[in-house]
Formats: structure tokens, sequence, C-alpha cells
């Protein structure tokens, strides 16, 4: 397991050292991006639907899922006030949601096996519903960021929310598979066979695209907003994994991998809402790297100490 964990985090390392090696340019991070969203995540979202029993009692965990994402959005709203705006809205977008698909998927799959994998795929479902963009018109609303959105009517609103979540493939691809379990539709045995390989390799392509979104910022404030992140996520990890594994009505195995879920990093979408919002792409890139190797040490700790069924 030891060195499960080390592996992971050696391609993180391994990707951010070629990159200072100018193996990679600083931008090129957006093409291990496009194949992780589009690509490697997608597939094994429905691998994993494919290769395992839908228990209809999982809904559970996809609700579960929306409030560990919403209720931290507006906690820290309160929680923040005092601080500069942009610096607010960094803190909102990056100690709420949970990077479930392209980080706990990979690590979680790599510690138990493929089938671990539905259980993280339907708390990314609640999740994803705030973090692919509600979080964004969450926040942009609540601190008052953007008068051009404010002036929209209320159709193009909405109109520019749908295409927030639409535009997300990944999100689609949940969509569907919960479509899919609904009415118990399986996925034909040539189209698993086809998307095998690329599911195989969302792992090493989360990690990679972590590496190379990794930047140290030179800004003390920068620094000191990072470690108020931290130390927001660190609370709000230990409360969504208490309240999973004592009020979740599922067995060890199944609570323990939700547990490891409490501790995700950043979302990708939240450095992304970060650039658009505040224009702090590095801040945002780093939050995501930290938050990342803090996970995967925390993740390993507690897959090695919780009892499993």
């Amino acid at each position: 397991m030891l060195f499960q964990a080390c592996s992971l985090l050696l391609v993180i390392v391994g990707t951010y050292a070629l990159k200072h090696l100018h193996v990679f340019g600083e931008r090129d991070y957006k093409v291990a991006q496009g194949l992780v969203f589009n690509l490697t995540l997608p597939c094994a979202i429905i691998l994993s639907f494919a290769t395992n029993k839908h228990d209809m009692r999982m809904l559970w965990i996809v609700l579960f899922g929306f409030f560990a994402c919403l209720i931290p959005l507006f906690v820290v709203y309160f929680g923040s006030r005092g601080d500069e705006r942009n610096y607010r809205a960094f803190q909102m977008l990056n100690a709420s949601g949970l990077n479930l698909g392209a980080f706990c998927l990979p690590v979680v799959q790599t510690f138990m096996g493929a089938s671990a994998g539905l259980p993280i795929i339907m708390l990314d479902i609640g999740n994803a519903t705030v973090a692919t963009a509600g979080s964004l018109t969450i926040t942009r609303t609540l601190l008052k960021m953007d008068d051009n959105f404010k002036a929209l009517p209320w159709r193009l609103r909405l109109r520019n929310i749908a295409r927030d979540f639409l535009g997300s493939i990944s999100f689609d691809i949940y969509m569907l598979m919960l479509v899919f379990m609904f009415l118990h539709i399986t996925i034909p045995q040539p189209i698993v066979t086809l998307i095998t390989p690329f599911a195989n390799a969302n792992a090493f392509c989360a990690m990679a695209m972590i590496g190379l979104m990794m930047e140290v910022p030179d800004n003390r404030k920068d620094k000191v907003e990072l470690a108020k992140v931290i130390a927001w996520r660190a609370v709000f990890g230990v409360i969504i994994a208490l309240a999973a594994w004592f009020l979740l009505p599922f067995d060890a195995r199944i609570r323990e991998i939700i547990v490891l879920g409490a501790f995700a990093p950043v979302t990708i979408f939240s450095t992304k809402f970060t650039d658009s919002l505040t224009g702090n792409a590095k801040l945002a890139g780093f939050s995501l790297t930290v938050t990342a190797i803090i996970g995967l040490v925390v993740m390993t700790v507690l897959h090695a100490l919780l009892p499993t069924a």
C-alpha cells in the first residue's frame, strides 16, 4: 500500500520536475486536463458502472455528497468576513468541494480495487451538482463579483448556468449513468472492452495533470490564504468523515471509501473558477497540488487504520 501511494506521488513530483527541466511548458497542463476530463475520467466512470452492482441505496451517497459540498461554501462565506473580496472568493471556492473523479477515484481504486470506484462516483454525482458550476454562481452572487452576470435577464442567467453544467462531459456521463441505473440498463461488453485501456490510464493522467499545474506562489498573502484553505478543509474533512462513518447505512468497506473521499483535495473546477474570478492561477494550481499531497498522505494512513468488513 505504501508503494502504491508513493507511485502516485512520484507521478506528481516527476511531471513537476520535467516541467522545470523544460520538457513540458507552463501551459501544458491544459493537455492533461483535456485528456482527464474528456477521455480517461469519463471512461473510468463508465467502467465502474459497468463492472459493479447498482444498489439503489447508493442514492443516499448522492444526497450526502451534495450537502458535503454545499454546506462548507456557506460556512466559509460567513467565516471569511473581513477579508478582501478576491481572497474570500478563493477561500469559498477552494475550501468547499471534493476532487473525487480526477483524484480520489484513481487513488481509491489503486488501494481497494476497481469495485471501490462506484461509491466514489455516487458521492461525486452529488458533489458535482455544486462543484461543476453551482459554487461559481453562488460565490459570484454572494460576493457581488460579476456586474455583467447581474445585469442579465433571469432567462439568460439560467441558460449560462445550464451551459456550465452540461458543458462538463464528466457531469453528463454521471447523469447518463444515473439514468441507466434507474432503468436497469447494462453497458454492452464490447464497449467495456473498448474503454478499459483509457479507464486504466486515468490514475496516471490525473496525477500528471496535478504535477504540471504545480507552481509555488511568491506572495506572502497568498501563502496565508492557502493556510486558511488547508485549515478549513481539514475541519470539513473530519466532520464529513465522521458523518459518513457513523450515519451512512452501509457496510464498513463502503463507509471507509466515503471517509477517504472526505479528504480529497481542491477540485479542478475550483482552480478554474479561482482563475476566472480573481486571476490568481498560480495560487489556484498550487492549492490543488498541496491539498492533493496532504490528501494522499491522510487517505493512505486512514486506509491502513480503519477496520474493514
